[in-house]
């Protein structure tokens, strides 16, 4: 072999290993800046949302004191009110007024399929007594005693009744569960229910005390003796938790 054939055959060789050389270098190269700008991504991502998260806690809390500080305002107005309503009763020789809540438990459904019916956990409970029931502010339902048991019946339960009172000029009624919807009956016909009424409890039947919130009117009927109103009530008791007993 000469030497130019020689010559040639060295290039030809430290070309391919050049080739071969910077290829797997132009690799890691690549994976080592892949790995790095996953790194990047993935803390920016992090630190986007820690701070996301800040002030959603911050835009948060920011709430929450402006709502405990309107309702500790409330609370104190509630307060007065309270303190001269007990002294107007007691110049009339009246008892004072109040109105006596205790928190009871869930404990399961009383039947499977009925959602209206819930064993509650109710410590005291007098099975004489029929109490009233509410749920985040409203009225939820009856409370009463089977076999020596405290049961909820909510308020869209056939076997619920209580007095009502509707719209501005009190109109009388008594709601009767239909099973998703209240109904309230016997409404006379010289009386006006109109849909957008709200209805509220009447205290009239010792259940509930006057005033409590129901729901409103979405639609009225007549039937030949009375109208019927149909309600849509505000308590929405989607997973049962924790109620308020009317003692």
């Amino acid at each position: 072999m000469n030497n130019k054939l020689r010559v040639f055959l060295i290039i030809v060789l430290l070309v391919a290993v050049s080739v071969n050389y910077s290829n797997g270098l132009r690799g890691l190269a690549g994976d080592i800046s892949s790995f790095i700008v996953n790194i990047y991504i993935s803390a920016k991502e992090g630190f986007a949302d820690t701070i996301s998260e800040h002030f959603n806690q911050r835009d948060e809390i920011r709430d929450l004191r402006q709502k405990n500080a309107e309702l500790s305002e409330l609370a104190q107005i509630s307060s007065a009110y309270a303190l001269k309503l007990d002294s107007m009763l007691k110049e009339a020789n009246l008892s004072s007024y109040s109105v006596k809540t205790k928190a009871v438990r869930a404990l399961s459904y009383a039947m499977l399929g009925n959602y209206n019916r819930l064993w509650l956990d109710f410590e005291g409970f007098d099975e004489n007594k029929i109490y009233g029931l509410m749920y985040q502010g409203y009225s939820a339902g009856i409370i009463t005693s089977q076999n020596g048991r405290a049961l909820a019946l909510l308020q869209q339960d056939p076997k619920s009744t209580f007095s009502v009172y509707m719209g501005a000029n009190k109109i009388k009624g008594i709601a009767f569960g239909t099973g998703d919807k209240i109904e309230i009956r016997y409404i006379p016909l010289w009386s006006e229910p109109q849909v957008n009424d709200e209805v509220v409890a009447s205290g009239l039947d010792n259940i509930f005390f006057e005033g409590l919130k129901v729901g409103k009117i979405i639609a009225v009927y007549k039937s030949e003796a009375y109208f019927t109103a149909v309600v849509e009530p505000y308590a929405v008791v989607e997973v049962p938790g924790f109620f308020r007993a009317i003692l």
